[in-house]
């Protein structure tokens, strides 16, 4: 027969035990943690356009868009279109300068098959500043993948922003320091 002590000390054990070998289960990720992988895979579509033009590679350019997608220029005198053709066949020719388009910030939204992704841009040519803007791309998820059908932009020399980390130095009038 167990004594009250010995039964308290026995299941005090036990207890021990049973709280010795639990791990504790990680904590969840939280939703809006976790990637999506379709936001991956359009910005992963836009962002092939711009390895495309820094590489001069025009059938990776083509492989992204939309046969029948086109371009637009939204200015102060309004907005022009054009076929993507034009602009595809530009990014496949050799050139001496690197078409740099660094972009940042983007929002991504989808509804099924229609995806629209907003962000900011600055051009370069080479490492000389061009000009910024924003950029409004809408793509069509087809069977082979997010394809861009359109293509907007702003674009700007003035009251510029530049992605981080390639911001210009402040021109002060002095001379840079020797190194």
């Amino acid at each position: 027969m167990k004594t009250p002590a010995i039964a308290s000390l026995a299941t005090a054990a036990v207890l021990t035990l049973l709280a010795a070998c639990q791990t504790e289960a990680p904590e969840p990720e939280p939703e809006a943690a976790r990637p999506d992988p379709e936001e991956e895979a359009v910005v992963a579509a836009v962002l092939q356009l711009f390895e495309a033009m820094r590489t001069a590679d025009g059938e990776m350019a083509r492989a992204v868009f939309h046969p029948d997608a086109r371009l637009g220029r939204a200015d102060d005198d309004g907005i022009t279109f054009r076929p993507a053709d034009g602009f595809i066949d530009m990014i496949g020719q050799p050139r001496d300068v690197v078409y740099d388009e660094p972009i940042w910030d983007w929002v991504v939204q989808i509804d099924g098959r229609l995806a629209h992704m907003w962000t900011k841009y600055a051009f370069y040519l080479g490492d000389e500043f061009s000009h910024c803007g924003e950029e409004s791309f809408q793509l069509y998820k087809a069977d082979t993948g997010w394809q861009i059908t359109q293509l907007i932009d702003t674009s700007r020399r003035e009251n510029c922003f530049y992605p981080p980390g390639r911001e210009p130095a402040e021109e002060t009038g002095e001379p840079e320091p020797e190194s």
